[in-house]
């Protein structure tokens, strides 16, 4: 399902507005005059009427009005437009000609989505200054799921709002659940029985852009209405539709008896199964049966071979149970940002996973690389709405940082000439291990030397290399080696500094995620994630190379943060060799910091930043210096 359960019912911000770069202050669009009216009847069907009037700050705010598109689920949906027009810098309104308008079956030409609507309007000649206006009717006729509705609405802050107006009507009777943040309220009235809400909001800038941030949603103006219950009503509501389609056949009982038959145990069973599924399913985007949010037949999908992610947890479901081990679907929002779910039960949820009570297990079989027992990083310590079992509100678990592990191992041998061998060897576990495979299947079969030759090149190194992929040690272990032979490492021999650095960083950049902590303050949550690095590096130097400087050791342990840099040096029998042993492991149980733990964290994570770049200061002495002049 392209890990879209969900198509969000209002599209205030639509597709081609969602596109707009910010610029410093006023950005290149504006909204002058946004207007979004909500109709809500008793039986949970709902109409909206969307009017909005964007104008054209500059030459690239144009670009991005110059095409609208607003998208609709036939069997579901109606879609009216009201209005489409160019309203000039300096003139009247000019309504799009009917040739302007297009209507599309299938977003993706009808073959992912065959029942889908794509509406099109292109606005001629369209300049800076210049404003569109588009309002159309959208009706949702049956409901997403039984007995409820729910309806999500965000003002992103990507342009100013001069005036946005939402008005909500719905029957008195109606137990309509709602939650907003940084709208104006107006008092409720009632009007022909109906209960009138409405909410106002304005902007005067556009926000700033933090990088890697979490939970943002908190701080967007949003309106969140909903009828379901509670959040165990709304996992009733999809188990209703989505539980008879894992009914065990006997062609599915067959199956699963040949591929976990023999094992010994639940959980053995389970791997066999969860693999099979991952090899044998094709993961695809396809809306069928009787919707978004139901699967299809579990026996359909084996016949076939493929299906989204709900069908996927729907044909595993089955299997399992063939064999006698429960499971139970779970929706979540499927990204590296939200970590949290809002205070009312809505449809939230872009994505289905399995969840095996018995084993505490979640599985992702659509995600082909990750092996049994370990979640990618866009499902792992997310909120969850299991729909079968309780507690009906769980969470994935987090990866150890241990089982996030990679290990680098380095040796530099440098020559007078400033020539220089350095082997760099990546060691992932667990989850980092898939990063290695990734990064193994990236290169392709016979591309090693290509690689090597570009990576080469891109940090202006003069010579040749090799990569190759390591014996396996243990299962959840993968390793690479990288061997370069640089001629121009050090572009002059005779003084210089000398870095402790990989040839390649591997799955886990610590410098990186030491150098998030570079802003002083954040309004937003920002991402923690676990993980764990250990580097043994060394560096081997003639004798006549003099080091006058070694980095200072460090220690840190704060915060579930635990960091540790020894450097060491000793004699060979051509010189010297100096070792960094470094390990460092980051362990926050949420996968992300609150603005007060980024404050904490920051003071460490920028000495770790600073220690990341620490060198080694050399000198030649001067009979070397004369030897290293005149050779050839």
């Amino acid at each position: 399902m392209m890990r879209r359960l969900l198509q969000l019912l209002v599209l205030l911000q639509l597709c081609a507005a969602t596109l707009a770069a910010q610029a410093a202050g006023e950005g290149h669009v504006r909204a002058l005059r946004e207007r979004t009216e909500i109709l809500i009847r008793a039986d949970n069907t709902h109409e909206q009427i969307v009017d909005y009037t964007w104008r054209a700050i500059d030459a690239a705010g144009a670009d991005t009005l110059g095409q609208q598109y607003v998208n609709w689920d036939s069997r579901r949906q109606t879609m009216e437009l009201l209005a489409a027009e160019t309203i000039p810098a300096n003139g009247a309104p000019v309504p799009v000609e009917a040739s302007g308008i297009k209507i599309q079956d299938g977003i993706l030409g009808g073959v992912s989505f065959p029942e889908k609507r794509l509406l099109q309007i292109t606005f001629p000649q369209l300049a800076a200054g210049d404003a569109i206006r588009v309002r159309y009717r959208l009706v949702q006729k049956v409901p997403e799921l039984p007995g409820g509705m729910s309806h999500v609405l965000f003002l992103q802050d990507d342009v100013i709002r001069d005036d946005s107006t939402i008005t909500v009507r719905y029957p008195q009777a109606l137990p309509l659940k709602i939650a907003h943040n940084a709208l104006a309220s107006q008092p409720a009235v009632t009007e022909n029985g109906e209960r009138v809400l409405r909410w106002q909001f304005r902007s005067r800038d556009t926000g700033t852009p933090e990088a890697n941030k979490a939970n943002s949603w908190h701080h967007t103006p949003y309106l969140m209405l909903s009828t379901f219950a509670s959040w165990q009503a709304l996992a009733d509501a999809y188990e209703q539709g989505a539980g008879p389609k894992s009914a065990v056949t006997p062609a599915i009982r067959t199956l699963a008896d040949d591929i976990a038959g023999k094992a010994a145990t639940p959980r053995e069973q389970a791997h066999l199964l969860y693999d099979w599924v991952r090899a044998n399913i094709r993961y695809v985007a396809t809306y069928v049966g009787d919707g978004g949010w139901v699967p299809d037949d579990a026996a359909a999908i084996l016949e076939r071979r493929y299906g989204d992610c709900k069908d996927h947890v729907a044909l595993l479901e089955a299997l399992l149970a063939a064999r006698g081990i429960e499971a139970s679907p779970v929706l979540l929002l499927a990204d590296q940002e939200n970590y949290t779910l809002p205070s009312i039960p809505v449809m939230w949820f872009n994505h289905a996973i399995s969840y095996l009570p018995a084993l505490d297990l979640y599985l992702d079989s659509t995600d082909s690389t990750m092996p049994f027992g370990l979640l990618p990083d866009s499902d792992s310590g997310k909120p969850v709405l299991a729909t079968r079992g309780h507690p009906v509100l769980r969470n994935t678990p987090l990866p150890d940082p241990d089982n996030h592990l990679v290990e680098r191992r380095v040796t530099m041998r440098v020559a007078l000439d400033g020539s220089a061998e350095r082997v760099t060897e990546i060691i992932g576990h667990g989850r980092s291990a898939v990063a290695v495979q990734q990064f193994i299947d990236s290169v392709g079969p016979g591309g090693g030397a290509d690689w090597v030759r570009r990576t080469m090149a891109s940090n202006g190194y003069e010579g040749n290399g090799s990569l190759e992929i390591l014996p396996r040690t243990k299962a959840d272990t993968l390793a690479v080696r990288f061997t370069e032979r640089i001629r121009n490492y050090v572009s002059q021999p005779e003084a210089g500094v000398l870095s402790f650095l990989p040839g390649v960083n591997g799955p886990v950049p610590l410098a990186g995620f030491a150098g998030r902590f570079t802003e002083r303050d954040r309004q937003y949550d920002t991402r923690c994630e676990p993980f764990a690095v250990k580097d043994t590096m060394t560096i081997e130097l003639p004798v006549a190379m003099q080091v006058l400087y070694v980095p200072k050791n460090l220690e840190i342990n704060q915060e579930g943060l635990r960091y540790d840099a020894r450097y060491t040096r000793e004699e060979t029998n051509s010189g010297m060799r100096y070792q960094l042993m470094r390990s460092a492991r980051a362990g926050n149980p949420r996968g992300f910091c609150s603005p007060q733990e980024y404050a904490a964290l920051r003071p460490a994570m920028n000495r770790i930043s600073k220690a990341m770049h620490g060198r080694l200061v050399f000198v030649l002495n001067d009979t070397e210096m004369a030897a290293a002049a005149i050779k050839p």
